[in-house]
């Protein structure tokens, strides 16, 4: 691996640490990476405000991919490069469409999460408990009504997602948005059910980047955990799974490498990449 100009990662299960944050070797290697060159894109379903810091503030980063790829930034002028998103009075249509099977919605708009207060109220009931309802509790607004945010001109939703890890209720919200054809579903978390524009993929996303960069599809690689992850393997030369990941990952996977907690994607870079 002697040509990668491109790498990009997902966050959460991928990269992060423990406490949503970055190991001090991962910022050796990801930083040497970058001082060779590389381009790192770090690529998440967090919206923007929601990326640790670390990237952020790092201005060798020239690109954060966020809300599950319907959002590319410029992370040195804080543009928005590349938008693709539902329009709100279709979210409206389809949470009401919904409501009587699962009320327990959060809405990705205005550069803010928004959750239904029931999610709240219930969150013993529907799973949403220890870490998870801890890290709620710090990055939502809970309200009543999505239309007390989605009413009004030209308002656009990044991504909408359901808590559920029930199977039978995600084959019955999949059957009841079937007649919204211009949807994607997919899913960032066990315990997630979501919905974007079809284009709002994290493979959409570097796909966008690869072309802006005038860079070689083979010369990317991207790593990953989940089966939002799937359509950006599909994208990039090669894609890595983590080895805690969804079976359909690995099956589009080139390779499944070690575990997040102990630090496998930096290791892989270090050894394959950088040493090379």
């Amino acid at each position: 691996m002697t040509n990668i100009k491109l790498i990009a990662s997902d966050l959460d299960h991928t990269l992060l640490n423990s406490k949503s944050g970055v190991n001090e070797f991962t910022k050796e290697v990801l930083n040497q990476a970058m001082d060779n060159g590389i381009l790192f894109v770090p690529c998440s379903a967090r919206t923007s405000n929601l990326i640790p810091t670390w990237f952020r503030e790092n201005k060798k980063i020239k690109y954060l991919v966020t809300s599950n790829g319907a959002v590319v930034v410029d992370n040195i002028t804080q543009e928005q490069l590349l938008v693709n998103a539902i329009h709100a009075d279709d979210a409206i249509k389809m949470l009401d469409v919904v409501d009587d099977i699962n009320p327990y919605w959060t809405i990705d708009c205005k550069g803010y999460l928004y959750s239904n207060r029931k999610v709240l109220r219930d969150h013993e009931k529907i799973g949403v408990t220890g870490d998870y309802y801890a890290d709620i509790q710090k990055t939502r607004i809970f309200i009543d009504d999505c239309r007390e945010v989605l009413e009004g001109e030209g308002n656009i939703v990044r991504k909408i997602h359901f808590v559920t890890d029930n199977q039978e209720m995600k084959e019955e919200l999949r059957k009841k948005l079937e007649q919204f054809s211009f949807l994607r579903i997919t899913s960032s978390h066990p315990k997630n059910f979501e919905i974007t524009d079809p284009h709002a993929t994290k493979g959409d996303a570097i796909a966008f980047i690869i072309k802006r960069e005038w860079l070689k599809k083979e010369d990317t690689i991207a790593f990953g955990d989940n089966d939002n992850d799937i359509e950006m393997f599909k994208n990039v030369g090669h894609g890595y799974a983590v080895e805690v990941s969804t079976k359909g990952l690995q099956e589009v996977a080139y390779q499944v490498i070690g575990k997040c907690e102990d630090e496998a994607l930096a290791h892989f870079v270090n050894d394959n990449i950088l040493q090379k």
